[in-house]
């Protein structure tokens, strides 16, 4: 190997001998995979700082949050690494010198009952039944989208009321209880094919997109139209937080959503003021 290597041959060899022992093996080759359609044909000695820089930048345009953007820049400095140590490549590092992002300020948007009400009707009046049921089946279990959309019938115990997860954001597998509106949601929907969700990633973000902007049309309350900034990731924000709203602990949290640090889980919980002032009324002080 030489410098004239290209950064397609070099990440698809990291891929192999490094990421397929994480844990984060699957989100790593999603980012690398990125960066091979971006710099796949370029020789490694041409990836340099102003290119990541401009990686950065495009990544910050499209809303990518600081801590997607860091995980990107360690990601390529650890390629770089192994070009140096093991392929012995006397090549500089292009992270170096480059100031990781600060982390972005955790999101409080709740999708209340009334949101909540206008997004399943809107899938009734755009006849999309099967995002009907993802957004319910979110909403009731706290999953990250790409957990619900590789669910299979295998993957639940419905006499256990359980949904495993094999492959999660973190890399540890977990268990995920089935409230009984979930419970709901699997009775109602068919078994005719292995995944319990049949969509593809890219069919979610178009279904979903469509309904934000028929939704936003449907909105007459007063100021800001709160579907202008909705993200289906909101929908994980708000399951956790109306478990917390329901007396759940942290402990009970965090083996429903995976966190595994309080502050995390701290970024995606807001309890309402209703569901406080109800606790406060029971102290007697």
């Amino acid at each position: 190997m030489n410098k004239s290597t290209l950064f397609k041959d070099a990440a698809e060899h990291y891929k192999k001998t490094h990421s397929i022992h994480k844990k984060i093996v699957r989100c790593e080759i999603s980012r690398l995979n990125i960066l091979i359609k971006r710099w796949g044909s370029l020789p490694v000695v041409q990836i340099h700082k102003p290119a990541v820089l401009a990686l950065r930048d495009d990544l910050l345009k499209l809303g990518r949050s600081g801590e997607t953007i860091n995980h990107y820049f360690n990601t390529v400095s650890k390629l770089f690494q192994m070009l140096n140590d093991e392929w012995e490549l006397d090549i500089a590092n292009p992270i170096k010198g480059i100031k990781r992002m600060p982390p972005s300020k955790g999101r409080n948007k709740r999708v209340n009952a009334e949101l909540e009400s206008l997004l399943l009707s809107g899938c009734d009046q755009l006849s999309i039944p099967l995002l009907r049921s993802i957004i319910q089946f979110a909403i009731h279990t706290g999953m990250r989208r790409g957990e619900l959309m590789g669910l299979t019938w295998a993957d639940i115990d419905l006499p256990n009321r359980k949904a495993y997860l094999h492959q999660t954001k973190n890399g540890e597998p977990r268990q995920v209880p089935l409230t009984k509106q979930a419970m709901e949601v699997l009775e109602a929907l068919t078994k005719e094919e292995e995944k319990i969700f049949p969509m593809g990633m890219d069919a979610l973000r178009s279904q979903f997109g469509r309904l934000k902007d028929y939704v936003k049309g449907q909105w007459n309350g007063v100021g800001a139209n709160p579907f202008d900034d909705l993200r289906f990731h909101d929908l994980r924000h708000e399951a956790l937080s109306r478990l917390s709203d329901a007396g759940l602990n942290v402990i009970e949290l965090s083996h429903i959503s995976g966190h595994q640090t309080l502050e995390m889980l701290k970024r995606y919980t807001h309890p309402s003021h209703e569901a406080i002032f109800l606790k406060l009324d029971e102290v007697k002080i």
